[in-house]
């Protein structure tokens, strides 16, 4: 489960930034809801566009010589432009969740972009808008705001397709802008009335269409003299490892019904917290108590001079959970930043201006607020990263092994540091286009230079695994457990290395339920394949009790049964286990395929088609899965079904052991000749 804080932590971080933030929350919250002062509220309709990477040098309106965005910069003429709005995260969707739920990252929980979810009990903008009637539809680009991600809460529409592939066969991390944007016409097309809510997220390549389709939209239905229009960025770029101004300085400009208050500029600092109460207030809906964000109202009416400056949080845990490096934090005022780089030592401070400034420096204590601010954080641990998304988060930077981020590495420069990331992010891009040999060997020059980078140790264990190199991945793993003894992921992960080498061994029972849960579960699968039932029995209700959502009593007892030739009473077990997953959301391997082999059994093919293919969609490297699928489609005569299975299964592995599953199975459907060219394909392919 995600190491989110307790509730208590989040309360006492919630008195902490009351505190801290002052005059930045409205005193009259205190009676747990509050309304603004009576004037004209906005109808709708209220459309939030997000462009993420936007930067305010590239627009007019903030004195760019020439404008990448000439629409926008058209609008601002009509709007009020905020100079001075920043980001709490260099993240698409941690940024994302603060804008949408109005809280900073330590309270919304999305630390990252993998192994996060916004929370179910976070009160988004969408779901506080449908509340007050509010039609709420959204169109985004990204792969990290899937509905999976938990930003889709409240939206009554939500559309996020993506291809699979790109025409290079890439993994697919962002459709084109015109997709979204047309997605986003046809649902504001299909409105009766005004009073809706459009949320639409594109990336910056993609803002002058889409902000000119948008508003030609608006203005062809007469909508756009009445319609509140927030155009903002998540973040200006940065790569998630800064937290400087450059960064975190977005573009913001509001317009708003009939051009009130056009021409206007805004300098004091706002945040993206303060867009959800912002857009309550003006709509007249009730804001919930305990939002650390400030309604903007009055100072879209004109009112700002005892609009007091807000501190403003920022962080980014990206290197800390990609490569094992130093967690970033920052709290800035209008005039200076403080960043801390990593625990316990602090980084030296920077001033909005770029110069550096010893903590001591600082007049407002903001070394100190931000320690205060972070004494009871929790440190997060971020799920796996699902199998089926394994590649597109490589895409982005992502390899997994996150979980050992808690082993404290050898500090690096910002300079070194930077070089890493590159190498790093290189490699996860190799590995996301299946080319493992090439990930392997940049993942081996990080660990040469810096051995103590746990995270990295694991993640090169895990590739050469894929590769076949089983020998030089336990070593690896070896080395990562090495940087960091008091882990239990490592051990987990070596007992599932040589679980799949025929070389059964339990791994260590340590900490966390989490960790438990997956030692618990592993050992489960030895005793199974040992053939020890009581054993496999008792692990399997113990990973259950520390981790409900994986059901694996029924997985192990369908197994079971299935061993003793009960295939009826086995499928009910596979059916029961199928069911709760479904329910918790989780996944649990080889579950949909013993529920497709048993059935198989019962010459129930057309079900057990559908199991295997299930087993795929979680985890498309499932060698079992791809073979008992050809098998079927060989007993029932479908050789070109049987062609396209091994197509892509050798598509999907791209390792020694994919080509020889794939060669193994041609003979066996007696096709020798495909099954040598296969082999002489991967000899040409894997030569060391």
């Amino acid at each position: 489960m995600r190491r989110h804080p307790t509730a208590a932590a989040r309360r006492w971080q919630a008195t902490v930034i009351l505190t801290v933030f002052g005059a930045a929350v409205v005193a009259a919250a205190g009676a747990g809801w509050w309304y603004a002062r009576e004037s004209t509220p906005h109808q709708g309709p209220v459309v939030l566009i997000s462009i993420d990477g936007l930067r305010p040098a590239d627009l007019q309106a903030y004195g760019a010589t020439a404008s990448r965005v000439p629409t926008l910069d058209a609008l601002s003429a009509e709007a009020i432009v905020f100079e001075r709005a920043y980001s709490h995260s260099p993240m698409t969707l941690p940024a994302h969740a603060s804008m949408l739920a109005g809280q900073p990252p330590f309270e919304h929980g999305v630390r990252d972009e993998a192994g996060f979810v916004l929370d179910e009990d976070a009160q988004s903008m969408a779901e506080l808008l449908r509340n007050r009637g509010f039609d709420t539809g959204a169109a985004v680009s990204s792969f990290l705001l899937r509905p999976a991600s938990g930003v889709a809460q409240g939206f009554s529409f939500f559309d996020a397709e993506l291809p699979e592939e790109d025409s290079e066969e890439r993994p697919v991390v962002e459709r084109d802008g015109a997709r979204t944007t047309e997605a986003a016409e046809r649902w504001l097309h299909a409105r009766r009335g005004h009073r809706f809510f459009l949320f639409v997220q594109v990336a910056e390549a993609a803002a002058e269409p889409t902000v000119a389709r948008l508003v030609g939209e608006l203005r062809a239905r007469n909508l756009y003299d009445q319609s509140t229009i927030v155009i903002t960025a998540d973040h200006a770029g940065g790569g998630g490892l800064s937290l400087d101004e450059d960064t975190l300085h977005v573009p913001l400009v509001v317009k708003q019904p009939d051009g009130e208050g056009a021409g206007r500029r805004v300098a004091t600092p706002v945040q993206h917290i303060d867009l959800l109460p912002t857009i309550l207030d003006l709509v007249r809906a009730p804001i919930p108590s305990g939002l650390h964000g400030r309604s903007l109202r009055t100072v879209l009416e004109g009112d700002d001079e005892e609009f007091a400056d807000p501190l403003i949080y920022a962080e980014s845990l990206a290197p800390r959970f990609r490569f094992g490096g130093a967690a970033r934090f920052a709290l800035g005022t209008a005039e200076e930043r403080y960043v801390r780089a990593g625990e316990p030592a602090p980084a030296p401070a920077a001033a909005t201006t770029g110069a550096p400034a010893p903590a001591a420096a600082h007049p407002l204590g903001l070394r100190e607020e931000l320690d205060r601010l972070l004494e009871h954080d929790m440190r997060p641990v971020p799920e796996d990263i699902p199998a089926a998304d394994e590649d597109r988060f490589a895409m982005l930077g992502y390899l997994g092994g996150s979980m050992l981020a808690g082993a404290e590495p050898t500090p690096l420069d910002a300079e070194e540091e930077a070089r890493v990331a590159a190498a790093h992010r290189a490699a996860a891009m190799l590995a996301a286009q299946k080319q493992y040999a090439a990930a392997a060997s940049q993942l081996r020059a990080i660990v040469k230079a810096h051995p103590r980078l746990a995270v990295v140790q694991y993640q090169l264990g895990t590739i050469l695994e894929r590769t076949g190199r089983r020998d030089e991945a336990e070593r690896a793993l070896r080395a990562a457990a090495a940087v960091d003894p008091d882990t239990p992921y490592v051990p987990i992960a070596l007992s599932r290395l040589r679980l799949r080498t025929g070389r059964p061994e339990t791994a260590r029972e340590r900490h966390d339920g989490r960790s438990r849960a997956a030692a618990h579960e592993v050992a489960a699968r030895v005793a199974l394949a040992l053939e020890d039932g009581p054993a496999a029995e008792a692990h399997a209700e113990a990973a259950e009790r520390d981790d409900p959502r994986v059901p694996m009593q029924q997985f192990v007892r369908g197994r079971l049964l299935a061993g003793e030739g009960q295939y009826e009473e086995a499928r009910a077990a596979f059916q029961a286990a199928a069911e709760q997953l479904d329910e918790s959301g989780g996944t649990l391997e080889e579950l949909h395929l013993s529920l497709g082999e048993t059935l198989a059994r019962l010459e129930r093919f057309t079900e057990a088609e559908e199991q295997f293919r299930a087993e795929l969609r979680v985890f498309p490297r499932s060698l079992r899965a791809y073979s008992s699928l050809a098998l079927l489609y060989s007993a029932s005569n479908r050789a070109s079904a049987v062609e396209e299975v091994l197509d892509t299964l050798v598509g999907a592995t791209e390792t020694p052991e994919g080509y020889e599953t794939a060669a193994r199975l041609w003979t066996i459907v007696r096709e020798p000749a495909r099954a040598a060219a296969l082999r002489n394909e991967a000899r040409k392919r894997f030569r060391r």
